[in-house]
């Protein structure tokens, strides 16, 4: 299936595009050619790395082309979709790359996903290409639904050196920088995944902002942790080194000690971690931290002010904030130069060109200070839900912004506060609790590693607040009475305190490492052998 059909009118929900090209923030040309750019530039420097295996520029240019070939030769023309599964690898950025190179839209999944979401995805897409690559498990995957695509690539390790030489390469197939590029699929805590369609101008935008921003460039080394699949895998690991001619590290498998030999054996300058991420480096920092001087930039988007304190006592220099979704990747961040203070509490400024409105339930714009709904417009706003107009609709304003979902505020110098999800609340009688308020103070408790408050119902007041808890290592979790008399001592106020604990050694989490509150909360209730409602 070609999604150029569907291209102009996902577009017109971009009402602002002439104006992003006036300022300069979107131009001409695809993300192909910007690294081709790059290519002619460097051609024999390194631009990734994996284990004891180096691809230059130059290499990774000419595998691309071969894997573009394979492609047309399958039958997969430019428009359609090909979805790529697996590890973060070299054959990773060899099969983005050669999807680009024929004008093939592409649609990354992370290596968790399942045959039977593989399969579904195909089918919504009407995807006519599968690559795989990155491990053996995941290459065994595709190969379940080989029958339901054109073409099945899987692009192994040894594949790369030779494919370019024993096949002629594919015919370049430039697409316009405003037609459907890339189709993301979110992690989805709250819902199934839907699909982001991305162009590349707003994936450009996105990548080259936050470049700006923290003053990363082709001298850098960037350590790729986030998993494949996803956004900051992408717009924040693969692009960056791949457009701006720096040199990609890149974690096949998350292991917070291997990634900090990983610095100081790369003198890495860049690593963008999760919060789950954040959580095992702090950790193994304290084990044996290695020489980590070589970070310039360390960024830890999500973080309790506790934990950014931590990271900053573990590496030296403060986590940077950073405040996205897949529908609009990386719009606000700190600056390398933000005062501490900031950096502990908010998420930083909006990206040029990009504006985020604070708004009230008639969607009317709240002063700064006051927590309300988030709504962002910026260039890297997706272009709308693939195959779901109406939902795009409804998740637009007329402004173009879009309605995140999120609550926050700004503060008095601009700066964004990220408050929690408007889904994620808890709803007691007529009291609203929002976990987001709760959860970091009882992180502060030194028995407690990770925690997550979820609803439990209740016949008199719908629902009651229970607070799901890891403790820390080689401790016991606290008790109900203790956990309260802590947030008494820490003047949290009573009517929002968890009502019970429920102890957990492991969270349910979604292929991006987010915590499945919903599960959660339905194994809490089939402890206490009632009915979720």
């Amino acid at each position: 299936m070609s999604v150029n059909s569907i291209s102009n009118r996902t577009l017109a929900f971009q009402p602002e595009a002439e104006r992003f090209y006036a300022e300069g923030y979107w131009r001409e040309g695809d993300l192909w050619s910007d690294f081709a750019t790059r290519v002619e530039r460097h051609p024999d420097k390194i631009a990734l790395i994996l284990d004891d295996r180096r691809v230059t520029f130059a290499e990774l240019r000419r595998a691309a082309i071969g894997v573009s070939g394979r492609l047309a030769r399958g039958g997969v023309k430019p428009g359609d979709v090909v979805i790529l599964l697996g590890r973060h690898s070299i054959e990773a950025a060899v099969a983005m790359l050669g999807a680009l190179h024929l004008g093939a839209v592409l649609a990354p999944l992370p290596p968790m996903f399942n045959t039977t979401q593989l399969s579904a995805l195909v089918a919504h897409t009407g995807a006519t290409g599968l690559v795989c690559f990155g491990g053996e498990q995941e290459i065994a995957k595709c190969r379940l639904v080989a029958h339901e695509v054109d073409v099945l690539l899987a692009v192994e390790p040894a594949l790369h050196d030779v494919l370019p030489h024993v096949e002629e390469p594919g015919e370049r197939r430039p697409r316009n920088a405003d037609e459907v590029t890339m189709i993301l699929h979110s992690s989805g805590t709250t819902s199934t995944p839907k699909g982001i369609s991305h162009s590349s101008n707003t994936l450009r935008y996105a990548t080259e902002a936050l470049c700006r921003r923290w003053q990363l460039g082709h001298e850098d080394v960037y350590l790729v942790v986030c998993e494949f699949g996803f956004v900051g895998g992408l717009v924040f690991g693969y692009l960056p080194p791949l457009l701006n001619g720096g040199t990609g590290v890149l974690v096949n498998r998350w292991d917070a000690r291997a990634a900090l030999r990983l610095v100081e054996q790369h003198r890495c300058t860049y690593l963008l971690a999760m919060p789950t991420h954040s959580a095992d480096l702090v950790q193994a920092v304290e084990k044996d931290a290695g020489d980590l001087s070589s970070i310039r930039v360390l960024a830890a988007p999500g973080l309790t002010r506790e934990r950014r304190i931590a990271m900053k006592r573990a590496f030296g220099r403060p986590p940077l904030g950073d405040y996205g979704l897949s529908e609009v990747p990386g719009h606000a961040a700190h600056s390398l130069d933000e005062d501490d203070e900031k950096i502990y509490v908010t998420e930083g400024r909006p990206y040029d060109g990009t504006e985020i409105r604070i708004v009230d339930g008639d969607e009317q714009p709240l002063p700064p200070g006051r927590v309300g709904s988030v709504v962002v417009n910026g260039p890297s706003r997706f272009l709308g839900f693939f195959g779901n107009d109406e939902l795009t609709r409804e998740s637009l304003t007329d402004w173009g912004g879009y309605r995140t979902g999120d609550l926050g505020y700004l503060d008095a110098d601009g700066q964004f506060v990220y408050a929690g999800r408007s889904k994620d609340i808890i709803r007691r009688g007529g009291v609203t609790i929002i976990p987001a308020e709760v959860e970091p103070v009882i992180l502060r408790h030194p028995a407690v590693h990770e925690v997550a408050i979820v609803p439990v119902p209740d016949d008199r007041l719908g629902e009651r607040a229970c607070a799901a808890i890891i403790a820390a290592h080689d401790q016991d979790p606290p008790t109900l009475e203790q956990l309260q008399y802590f947030l008494a001592a820490e003047g949290v106020p009573k009517y929002i305190w968890p009502e019970s604990i429920a102890v957990f050694e492991e969270f349910p989490r979604t292929p991006s490492l987010k915590v499945v509150k919903r599960e959660v909360a339905e194994e809490v209730v089939r402890r206490r052998g009632r009915p979720a409602t």
